[in-house]
């Protein structure tokens, strides 16, 4: 995929999820209530970790290990298997926080070979979302520390709402006119 394609997909997911949170705050209010607890989320987001994760290690030079990667394929679903019947404590923010990071790795390849110009706005807001990924993998209970003061103040949730938007617009316009 292309750094445009990229651009253009995470700025229309920004712009669509910023444009919920200040059109409608009550489901994202909803939403950040019931997101931490969630077995489905952290189900799906831990298949696309293992499927991710999968995906990149056949991808890496493993050295010796290289004959043994025809493995994988059978050793990711023993992983999502081992993960959702024996991690008590699976937890959709952990889960997520793992997506991030590895759904980074392609994004950043992408965008530093594209020689593109303006691609380290791209790569910013991957670091940043790096660095959150970090965390939550860490300490998922910041998934609710970090949404609590936008919960509890309404003006607050309307302007990280407008500031999401924002940066969907100008990602989606990178995207279009820029990469």
């Amino acid at each position: 995929m292309t750094l445009q394609w990229i651009a253009i997909i995470l700025g229309a997911l920004a712009t669509a999820g910023g444009l919920v949170g200040v059109l409608r705050p009550e489901l994202i209010k909803r939403f950040a209530e019931l997101f931490p607890r969630s077995t489905v989320p952290a189900w799906i987001l831990t298949a696309l970790c293992c499927w991710l994760g999968a995906k990149e290690a056949l991808g890496m030079n493993m050295g010796f290990l290289d004959a043994y990667k025809k493995y994988i394929y059978i050793l990711s679903p023993v992983v999502f298997f081992a993960c959702v019947v024996y991690i008590k404590e699976l937890l959709a923010p952990r889960a997520l926080g793992g997506f991030l990071l590895l759904i980074a790795v392609p994004i950043l390849k992408t965008a530093s070979t594209s020689g593109a110009p303006l691609f380290q706005i791209m790569s910013a807001v991957v670091y940043l979302w790096i660095v959150y990924g970090l965390v939550l993998l860490m300490s998922p209970w910041w998934f609710r520390k970090t949404y609590e003061p936008f919960m509890n103040n309404a003006s607050l949730l309307k302007a990280a709402a407008l500031a999401k938007t924002a940066l969907g617009l100008v990602l989606l316009l990178l995207g279009l006119f820029v990469y």
